[in-house]
């Protein structure tokens, strides 16, 4: 199956993608940006993929007193992803590679954390590569100086010189060197 969430982070100026990961990592720290709820939610078809498709094998009820308030906006908001996984999933055609939105199938709870890990990780590298543009406003955070890194700077600095210094001596010797294209036999 082809990824669509692959990083594009080669055209995006060094500054900006230090000013998203900065702000990546204040969002982490809140801890609900990525919640598994929040990521359920803003992309149906790449949760289920990882995440959705399996069966857990734990009860994610807590004992104890149970509020039907919580049943009732879990049950609404499990209904509003089935809708908009439907959804997502009909717009695909009928030529996809997905697995089928009817089977669950059965995973190692220590395999679906591998999952999950692997999704945290596509949810950050969209973030970081601006792909989340209906949820987060990124010319707020892009053109925020408060997310500079001066110790990230200098360090970019320093790789983009040493760069060019290297450019230049492979230039030079290209140069320098004896090849006319000719071949001599």
């Amino acid at each position: 199956m082809q990824n669509k969430y692959i990083p594009i982070t080669k055209n995006i100026p060094k500054t900006i993608l230090n000013r998203r990961f900065k702000k990546l990592q204040e969002l982490i720290e809140k801890e609900e940006y990525f919640s598994e709820e929040q990521i359920r939610m803003r992309d149906p078809l790449l949760y289920f993929i990882y995440v959705g498709q399996y069966i857990r094998n734990q009860n994610k009820r807590p004992e104890g007193n149970i509020v039907l308030s919580e049943i009732l906006i879990d049950q609404i908001q499990k209904q509003e992803y089935e809708i908009h996984l439907q959804e997502m999933y009909d717009k695909l055609g009928p030529n996809h590679d997905y697995p089928n939105l009817m089977i669950e199938a059965r995973i190692k709870d220590t395999d679906l954390e591998d999952q999950e890990d692997i999704l945290i990780r596509l949810m950050h590298d969209r973030f970081i590569n601006g792909l989340d543009k209906d949820f987060i406003d990124y010319e707020q955070i892009d053109q925020n100086e408060d997310y500079d890194d001066q110790k990230q700077m200098n360090l970019d600095m320093e790789e983009e010189y040493f760069e060019n210094q290297n450019a230049d001596v492979r230039e030079e010797e290209v140069k320098q060197s004896e090849y006319t294209g000719i071949q001599d036999y």
